[in-house]
């Protein structure tokens, strides 16, 4: 199908009221009209909010009786905010994959014709730019002109020109978590995902590896970002708390009901809920939860159906897809809160470099968090326990170890005042070569109290070489 799609110009298609012929939106149709159908985008959320939009598509049908002209409100309440724009067209634009496009840029304000641009360069569809030029301007006079506008598509990340300035105002925002080259990848998708408003996202991840970050940067770089950011934990509440937390609940519902009270997803409304532990919800809660998704209304314990507005972010480190096998969780709720996936690895499948760097950074982070006048010094023994310890807790372990460490040390780390637990599990010894060498070493030497010469007869090395051991491992 062949869609021509565009907004309607709200001043220069009509003269006080009135849908005039010489508007770029009815020149369109007399000149260049070749498609299978016209969607006009309106900015208003609903017939009431907008009527002209109607008055022009009523008056296209009247003079081009055979074409199919539809209506679509984009509900946009800021007509110069880019990033608004771009929220709610590129679903749009998505969700007429199968077609092939014509976009007349022409009508609309300059934010529009911008998102227009970027949309072209970014989605990677069937899309293709046309402007007009007035008659009075073209060589006849009696005709307008139409021009293709030829611009190579981007292989920049979504929006990456124009959002510069918001990503350094949301890095801002998040500089206390450090964003290594191993999941950069992982936040550069994050922020495609932001930009494309409505997308419910589920992010994967072990415990620890830092998923809630994840949702506060989806919605600090989203539309939604001025509006409210609500988190809660699904795990820590029976069915009843948890319904009556999620969508309120009015006075008298049930005992100690004592007021009308709103429910998170009303206090969501317009921003973003982030539902952390979804895997764990019962049956009745996949329920409840996937009507509202649905219908895009919540009902409070005791009261009537409210519509909501709010973006929903879910996250879990259980496999939901085993879970749906199992029958222990709907396909259905799962199809709608996976509409996109984000995955988090661990901190050791993240590696070695990785590790390294969130240990510099916490050591630099936690002086300044702590108010420590020195930055720690992490001796080489002590640094090989840490870089070789299993995590389980992934980031939110490693960073609660170097703040304990600061408690405890004013200057220098030895390998002794490590916790414990780090040394308990034979998985979590280190097991390179360097390590296991020095560890016998100071075994060793420790059995013969310093001896070097005795020390290099029992593991059967020249002196020399015992020697140049010790330097290398700073044994001594």
């Amino acid at each position: 199908m062949k869609t021509l799609v565009s907004w309607h110009a709200y001043n220069n298609d009509f003269h006080q009221g009135k849908v005039i012929e010489e508007g770029p939106t009815v020149g369109f149709h007399d000149h260049f009209y070749k498609h299978d159908r016209h969607i006009i985008l309106s900015t208003g959320h609903s017939q009431e909010d907008d009527l002209r939009v109607l008055h022009l598509r009523t008056f296209l049908i009247k003079r081009f009786p055979n074409r199919v002209i539809e209506i679509r409100y984009m509900d946009i309440k800021d007509v110069i905010n880019q990033s608004e724009i771009r929220a709610k067209i590129d679903p749009f634009l998505v969700s007429l994959g199968e077609d092939e496009i014509d976009i007349f840029v022409s009508p609309g304000t300059p934010a529009m014709q911008i998102a227009w641009h970027l949309s072209h360069m970014s989605l990677n569809l069937r899309t293709t730019l046309y402007q007009t030029r007035a008659a009075l301007h073209t060589l006849k006079k009696d005709k307008p002109e139409l021009i293709k506008i030829n611009l190579e598509r981007s292989a920049l990340p979504v929006t990456a020109i124009y959002t510069q300035e918001n990503v350094k105002r949301t890095s801002a925002a998040n500089e206390d978590y450090f964003i290594t080259p191993t999941i950069q990848k992982i936040y550069d998708n994050a922020l495609k995902v932001a930009q494309t408003d409505q997308v419910t996202v589920m992010i994967l991840g072990a415990s620890g590896t830092g998923k809630e970050n994840l949702a506060k940067y989806i919605h600090s770089n989203s539309v939604r970002t001025d509006k409210p950011y609500v988190p809660i934990n699904c795990s820590a509440f029976s069915d009843g708390l948890l319904e009556s937390r999620l969508f309120g609940y009015k006075k008298g519902a049930f005992t100690g009901a004592d007021k009308d009270t709103a429910g998170l997803f009303e206090l969501a409304n317009e921003g973003t809920i982030f539902l952390d532990e979804i895997g764990d919800i019962s049956p009745y809660m996949q329920q409840a939860l996937l009507r509202v998704l649905q219908e895009k209304e919540i009902m409070p314990l005791g009261g009537k159906a409210k519509k909501v507005n709010v973006r929903v972010i879910a996250a879990t480190n259980q496999q939901l897809v085993k879970l749906c096998e199992e029958g222990r969780f709907r396909w259905d709720l799962y199809y709608r809160l996976s509409v996109v996936e984000l995955d988090i690895p661990t901190l050791i499948q993240r590696g070695k470099a990785d590790l390294k760097q969130m240990i510099e950074h916490f050591i630099t982070q936690k002086k300044k968090e702590l108010r420590r006048s020195k930055k720690l010094v992490v001796e080489r023994e002590a640094m090989d326990v840490l870089m070789n310890y299993s995590y389980p807790g992934n980031i939110r372990e490693l960073e609660n170890i170097i703040a304990r460490l600061y408690v405890f040390n004013e200057e220098r780390v030895a390998v002794d005042v490590l916790p414990k637990r780090l040394f308990q599990d034979s998985i979590n010894k280190p097991m390179n070569w360097d390590y296991i060498e020095r560890e016998h070493i100071v075994r060793v030497l420790k059995h013969f109290e310093g001896n070097k010469r005795q020390t290099a007869l029992a593991i059967g090395w020249a002196i020399n070489t015992l020697v140049a051991k010790m330097e290398k491992y700073g044994v001594g």
